[in-house]
């Protein structure tokens, strides 16, 4: 074929070319504002730093450079804002969500207020996970899970449920752990001054904390971690077991598994059920690029915030496997946390 045929046949080809999809996501959020809602009502919480940081960077990636805000949603513990999202957020991609952690555990323990199926969100990706460890302090004479199954540790708690609570009363009752909880402290920090003083033992902190916040204590020898609370370890703290791993029956490893699916879920994003696809596959790829940009990771670790991304399809179907945790083991789940 003769450089002028080839020439004829790639103009007939593009003919179009100005309504493929790619031309038209370059049109699609022109003009338009993306609404990041999260679900708390400032930004000293994880959803509002990691709301932020999307806000603050991502309409450099997205074609049409469309304005990107953040919009506070708090209430009902996350449900109000994951409820609006599936109920009355336009489905165009111009709603987005930093949802709560725990939408898939309260929607299979059938919880007061959810009024969405989580399976149907629009997952566009997770920004980092969220582990909780528990990190016991030097004067304790505890360095490992063996020594929690001999000697009791007082453990400082935020409030009086929760995960501070919840998690080291499972290892409790499920692994032989003798953690005494301690509850009513306003918030981690205090629980962590409380340890300083001697009024507590141990306490739970973030796992992301041990890169900078935590890191000389950890260093130091001041406090040792014991166990994270996760089905994975954390790329900070390689060598401390999570506690699925220390389980020795499958029914406990299932209830474990269940309770510490959020640390998996962490900080994440999604839209509306039956989104736009364009829109979808904009969003998807622009926070690709995002959590990719050295602008971005710089400003994240300025931040203290971890990046340790997951796709929206493999979030999605980390979602529904947790949904579809059997009957039994849910009920148990209840039962223990419920104290019964």
């Amino acid at each position: 074929m003769t450089n002028k045929n080839l020439a004829v046949v790639f103009f007939v080809a593009c003919i179009g070319c100005a309504n493929t999809p790619a031309a038209l996501g370059d049109e699609y959020y022109a003009g338009k504002t993306i609404r990041i809602t999260v679900p708390t009502n400032s930004l000293a919480s994880g959803y509002g730093l990691y709301g932020h940081l999307a806000a603050t960077h991502l309409e450099r990636f997205i074609p049409g450079a469309p304005k990107v805000v953040i919009s506070y949603m708090p209430g009902a513990v996350g449900m109000t804002a994951l409820n609006h999202l599936y109920t009355i957020a336009p489905k165009d991609g111009t709603l987005i969500s930093v949802f709560s952690q725990d939408l898939a555990t309260d929607q299979a323990r059938n919880r007061p207020g959810v009024r969405y199926d989580a399976r149907r969100f629009s997952y566009i990706a997770r920004a980092t996970s969220n582990v909780p460890v528990h990190m016991v302090w030097h004067t304790a004479n505890v360095s490992n899970f063996a020594d929690l199954q001999q000697r009791e540790v007082l453990s400082g708690a935020v409030g009086s449920g929760g995960v501070h609570s919840d998690l080291p009363r499972a290892m409790n009752a499920l692994l032989g752990a003798k953690w005494k909880v301690i509850g009513g402290y306003p918030g981690g920090n205090d629980v962590r001054i409380a340890m300083e003083r001697g009024e507590v033992q141990a306490a739970i902190s973030p796992a992301t904390l041990f890169n900078d916040q935590l890191k000389p204590w950890l260093t130091a020898g001041t406090v040792k971690v014991v166990v994270q609370y996760s089905d994975f370890r954390h790329a900070a703290l390689p060598d401390v077991p999570h506690v699925v791993e220390l389980a020795q029956t499958p029914e406990a490893r299932a209830i474990l598994k269940f309770m510490v699916a959020i640390s998996t879920i962490g900080r994440a994003f999604a839209g509306p059920p039956d989104m736009a696809s364009e829109a979808l596959n904009i969003l998807r790829k622009s926070f690709v690029s995002m959590f990719g940009d050295p602008a971005f990771r710089a400003d994240a670790e300025k931040r203290g915030a971890d990046i340790e991304p997951m796709s929206g399809d493999d979030l999605a179907a980390y979602i529904s496997g947790i949904i579809a945790t059997p009957p039994n083991i849910v009920a148990q789940t209840n039962e223990l946390l419920e104290g019964k």
